[in-house]
């Protein structure tokens, strides 16, 4: 039979081989993280650079639209100021009121001799916003 020092001696290369195995296929996995690795820290750097600048795109965004919602209420100021003053020129001006209150006369269907009473307006003028009015109306 063999001898017991042999047998340990193929047991403890046997044990050997196993460990050397072992460790090389460990070896393999480490590299194959380290890549792995490598690879999500450079999709890492990428979805950061890609979050910054959609970041700075949201910003300029929200800066441009305050500007634009500011230079609104310019334009609804301006446009409220003018409305005012159209107002004030239609109230203060006694000629404008008439010739206001003729053409509406007329859209209502008013002959010539009733808007030229009511409105103390020449003949003349009185046909002409007729003519003008009762085309638009027709």
């Amino acid at each position: 039979m063999m001898d017991l020092n042999f047998i340990t001696l193929i047991l403890s290369g046997l044990a050997l081989g196993v460990a050397i195995v072992a460790l090389i296929l460990a070896w393999i996995g480490v590299g194959r993280s380290k890549r792995k690795l490598q690879a999500m820290e450079l999709l890492l750097k990428e979805l950061l650079k890609a979050r910054d600048s959609a970041r700075k795109q949201l910003n300029e965004l929200h800066s441009s639209a305050l500007g634009t919602g500011q230079k609104l209420g310019e334009l609804e100021k301006g446009i409220i100021a003018v409305a005012e003053r159209q107002q004030e020129l239609v109230l203060h001006d006694p000629d404008s009121r008439l010739y206001s209150r003729a053409a509406r006369m007329v859209e209502l269907g008013a002959g010539l001799d009733e808007v030229m009473a009511e409105c103390e307006i020449p003949k003349a003028e009185a046909e002409l916003l007729i003519s003008l009015r009762g085309a638009k109306s027709r």
